[in-house]
């Protein structure tokens, strides 16, 4: 015996280790009755453990066993424990099987029992109940049965009949549980990941929106910028106040020729340099001289304008388009002048 119980508790430590749980187990038995002879014991105890293990996809453990009970006494009549007190140790292999999402499960065992006197034989032990979780506590309630002649017979005329109620503790945690709880680990993991995933996106579209406001900001300030320095070159006189007959004048824009090149170094489209005259002289030689000044501009244009995208046109348009009555010679002086007109494509 001392044997036996040194390898069952080397079996169950190995399968603690590997995931198995271990329940200590007590209890009392307040019903023994021997079978056929009609034997009344007294009441008894018993102390065991079970070492279960843990089927993964349904409410099944499944293990062994072993219980030590306390000694038959107060029997009489035939039976062979009647007038022997004697110790049994039931070695089972055991099911339990959860019913009603886990309301309670059934228990059923089914062995083999050992005897300390030279009267009782080892033979057939089975038990069969109900029992409840709470928590790592369990309570369970069995009806038990032991073969005491060594036949091995279910019904055989030397057995022992226990109604038997157990509690017990167990240690190690449930197969069933670890995987729920990993795979509870796994979905708050994947809804954390996605959760932040949608942050990052959220972010993300958060700084393009920024971004393309800003963009769009920029933009519209590249217009505004655009759309007045495209205003600037509609009708602008670069030279005015020309002496009667000459094609040159102290009134030349020279800031304006410099900064040209740079306010259309990215424009494309054309620049029309537009020369007047007053009434002075006659309309065909007004004519002539518009045009000598129109390309005397326009070829200093050319010089400093580095963009080939935008096309340089000139045109003397004579005695036309008066800013005023043309009446004096200041008002003339006012008339004779050379504009530009910048349309972009």
């Amino acid at each position: 015996m001392k044997k036996l119980s040194i390898i069952l508790a080397a079996i169950a430590i190995s399968g603690v280790t590997y995931g198995a749980q271990l329940e200590l187990k007590g209890g009392f038995e307040p019903w023994r009755e021997g079978n056929n002879s009609y034997s009344n014991f007294d009441n008894g105890g018993s102390l065991g453990a079970e070492l279960l293990f843990n089927a993964e996809d349904r409410p099944f453990d499944y293990g062994f066993g072993m219980e030590w009970k306390s000694k038959f006494s107060g029997g009489d009549g035939d039976n062979v424990l009647a007038d022997t007190k004697a110790n049994t140790f039931p070695i089972y292999l055991t099911g339990k099987y959860g019913i009603g999402n886990d309301l309670f499960y059934l228990v059923s065992r089914a062995g083999w029992s050992m005897y300390d006197n030279s009267h009782a034989k080892d033979g057939f032990y089975g038990a069969a109940g109900i029992g409840k979780e709470f928590g790592n506590f369990t309570l369970e309630a069995l009806y038990e049965t032991m073969d005491l002649s060594g036949s091995s017979k279910m019904y055989s005329g030397d057995r022992a009949n226990l109604a038997s109620i157990k509690f017990g503790y167990r240690f190690g945690e449930n197969r069933r549980d670890v995987i729920s709880r990993e795979k509870e680990m796994a979905a708050k993991a994947e809804y954390e990941k996605q959760q932040a995933e949608m942050k990052k996106l959220e972010e993300e579209n958060k700084l393009a929106q920024e971004s393309k406001i800003e963009e769009q900001n920029r933009m519209a300030v590249e217009n505004e910028a655009r759309e007045m320095m495209l205003k600037k070159y509609n009708s602008l006189i670069v030279v005015e106040k020309y002496e009667i007959n000459e094609l040159d004048s102290e009134g030349n824009n020279e800031l304006l020729f410099n900064d040209m090149d740079s306010d259309l170094a990215k424009e494309s489209g054309i620049l029309t340099v537009s020369s007047y005259t007053d009434n002075s002289g006659s309309e065909k030689y007004n004519k002539v001289l518009s045009q000598k000044r129109a390309d005397k501009v326009a070829d200093k244009i050319k010089s400093n304008l580095t963009n080939e995208n935008i096309e340089v046109i000139s045109e003397g348009l004579g005695e036309t388009n008066f800013l005023n009555a043309n009446e004096t010679p200041k008002e003339r002086k006012a008339n004779r002048r050379t504009e530009i007109n910048f349309i972009a494509k």
